[in-house]
């Protein structure tokens, strides 16, 4: 890193206190620790014994305490992906990994950096997008989202983004690597498009968050990972478009390279605390949504994005 960029990184941490309880957390990353801090950090947020319970919140919880991952079953259907799909073809996305690429281009022009394996949409077309919103703030996720953190969940980060296949093969997230978000958090995945295993399927390995095996925070290789906990916990998450899946992420994981089309993937973060890597000041008033909305927004869970 560049002794500019450093200190572009210095002035934007010492700017924005969201930064301090996040670098300080990741300090500890040994599992066991991070649970029991975790657990007493729970205590002092607010209380989720307010929010309904659903039949199924106990499976869920036990299977992401123990593999780290809960499938959802559908949660869109194939319309619904096929509108998403349309809105967000016609919404500008930012390549931010490369500096001579960050104007805003159309997910499917030519204006794309060949080298550009993922692009973002922007936290407005996001949040009035259909459906989205909703989904995030369904009582049976957050109540799912509520039981894992063990207190009200804070909805800190939306993301939509498109995966495209290059020639240099593996990058960034695209490889092996731990979360280490806050001191316990949950990530929402849903495919907006097919996913097979040509079409960069999302690969978690199952038992590695409760794990104490590479914990370092830093990329992993194929070969360090399959070594420590075997090809069988490691899985390819391929599925239909409008399947849904929990993912503990402080657990082992990475994005398979697209190999052929593009990919639209869908992401909601429930976390303690809010997030640097979120939106510093609320993206909207929830009179300025531009869609009507079916949903009553929490404003503890949504302060965030929304102000109320």
């Amino acid at each position: 890193m560049s002794l500019k960029r450093k200190f572009h990184r210095l002035k934007l941490v010492l700017s924005d206190i969201r930064f301090w309880p996040f670098y300080f957390q990741r300090r500890f990353t040994h599992p066991k620790t991070r649970n029991a801090i975790s657990t007493v950090v729970a205590k002092l947020r607010p209380s989720a014994a307010q929010m309904t319970n659903h039949d199924d919140v106990a499976k869920h919880l036990n299977e992401l305490n123990h593999a780290g991952l809960s499938h959802l079953g559908r949660l869109l259907s194939f319309e619904q992906c096929s509108e998403l799909r349309n809105y967000f073809s016609g919404k500008l996305v930012t390549d931010f990994y490369r500096s001579e690429s960050t104007l805003p281009f159309l997910p499917g022009s030519n204006e794309r950096h060949p080298d550009a394996h993922i692009a973002h949409h922007n936290a407005h077309d996001i949040i009035n997008a259909p459906y989205l919103l909703e989904l995030a703030n369904d009582p049976r996720i957050l109540d799912i989202a509520a039981a894992f953190l063990g207190c009200k969940p804070t909805l800190t980060y939306l993301a939509a983004w498109w995966s495209y296949h290059t020639e240099k093969g593996a990058q960034q997230a695209e490889w092996f690597h731990r979360d280490v978000d806050d001191w316990r958090f949950l990530k929402l995945f849903i495919y907006l498009t097919d996913v097979d295993d040509k079409s960069g399927p999302h690969i978690y390995v199952t038992h590695s968050a409760a794990s104490d095996k590479l914990t370092k925070i830093r990329r992993f290789e194929d070969d360090e990972v399959i070594s420590a906990f075997g090809e069988k916990n490691i899985l390819h998450l391929t599925g239909s478009a409008g399947e849904g899946f929990f993912e503990d992420t402080y657990g082992i994981h990475k994005g398979q390279p697209v190999k052929e089309g593009r990919r639209l993937i869908f992401q909601a973060v429930y976390s303690m605390f809010p997030l640097p890597y979120g939106p510093k000041t609320p993206v909207v008033k929830l009179s300025e949504l531009t869609i009507t909305r079916s949903i009553s927004p929490d404003p503890w869970i949504n302060r965030v994005y929304i102000a109320l």
